[in-house]
């Protein structure tokens, strides 16, 4: 798949890299769609192992919100068992944009993100600063995936502290505008023009 790219990736492409025929391939996979599935959902689980292992020997609000950013932003490590599924973000954003080719597999991974975003919301620290790191991050990460541009190495870590940095921090909690608070009259306002 890194070498041919994803929208060459085919059962019997499948097949000859890993030297089954393609019946043997198609007994655990009977279409291109259904092999892009299992790697997204083995994909979504080696990121859950990830985070659970950044997770391990932290205990402090905004915990899972730094296991995260260290998930996503840190060298990619490997774990007992685990040598032969590839570690690559290159693989990560293929499968993603082979799933975009059919919406409906990415819905394991909008399930996913909805629960991890829950995950962030809840972590301890004001909710809105979790998720602007997130976001922050899950930025980061695709820039470097697409080859937009990428970040120095000091730069990087630089950013990776910071960020971890703004997780520790519980923030100010977040509180809705009072009833009659001029931010409550500015939102009717902008409601009222928005449906003029």
């Amino acid at each position: 798949m890194l070498r041919d790219g994803v929208l060459r990736l085919t059962v019997e492409a499948v097949a000859r890299e890993a030297k089954l025929s393609k019946g043997g391939v198609l007994y655990h996979f009977t279409t291109k769609e259904s092999l892009i599935q299992a790697m997204l959902d083995r994909l979504i689980q080696y990121c859950e192992q990830e985070i659970a292992q950044h997770q391990q020997n932290d205990t402090a609000p905004g915990r899972w919100t730094r296991a995260y950013v260290r998930k996503t932003l840190a060298p990619l490590t490997s774990y007992p068992g685990e040598a032969a599924f590839p570690k690559s973000k290159e693989v990560g954003a293929g499968l993603i944009v082979a799933a975009a080719t059919n919406p409906k597999l990415l819905e394991p991974l909008r399930k996913r993100f909805r629960t991890w975003q829950r995950a962030i919301e809840r972590d301890g620290i004001s909710p809105t600063r979790a998720t602007v790191i997130r976001l922050a991050v899950d930025g980061l990460w695709l820039a470097d995936v697409l080859g937009i541009w990428s970040l120095s190495d000091k730069l990087r870590r630089q950013v990776l502290n910071d960020l971890i940095r703004l997780a520790r921090d519980p923030g100010q909690a977040e509180s809705a505008p009072r009833e009659g608070s001029r931010a409550d009259a500015v939102t009717r306002r902008r409601r009222r023009d928005s449906h003029s």
